[in-house]
């Protein structure tokens, strides 16, 4: 997958409404981008939890509904440009859980989206991505 977005955050989106306790991962490469990542739970373009590595050596765990609420964040610098970092994103309940490259970076507790798909997030750049791996939680 190759994702361009000129303009605010774009997602490409997988799945149903149904789905509602997962684990989603993806080696995802954030090239020049304002903030890219990996959405669950989504119900459309401005309803979903994502774990984004932001262009402020940040990497956040937000829900969008009702505008954009910061759940977690942590410092974190990528790597080199264009180099992949594996993302993953488990919802349990009203349990989020992010690692990236295999460390449990952000967790939190949030009831308000109870199911819905996966996503790709980038925002204003570009993200590469060789397969996005849906399965149950371990």
């Amino acid at each position: 997958f190759r994702l361009i977005q000129n303009r605010g955050r774009g997602l490409l989106i997988q799945g149903t409404r149904e789905w509602t306790d997962y684990d989603v991962r993806a080696a995802v490469v954030p090239e020049t981008v304002a903030a890219a990542g990996l959405a669950a739970r989504v119900q459309g373009m401005r309803r979903y939890y994502a774990l984004l590595l932001c262009d402020d050596d940040t990497i956040r765990l937000v829900r969008e509904l009702d505008g954009t609420t910061t759940l977690a964040e942590a410092p974190f610098r990528r790597r080199q440009y264009a180099e992949p970092h594996e993302l993953a994103v488990r919802v349990t309940g009203p349990f989020v859980r992010a690692t990236v490259d295999g460390e449990i970076v952000l967790e939190a507790r949030d009831g308000e989206l109870t199911g819905g798909a996966v996503a790709l997030v980038c925002e204003e750049g570009c993200l590469t991505c060789d397969a996005v791996r849906v399965g149950p939680p371990c």
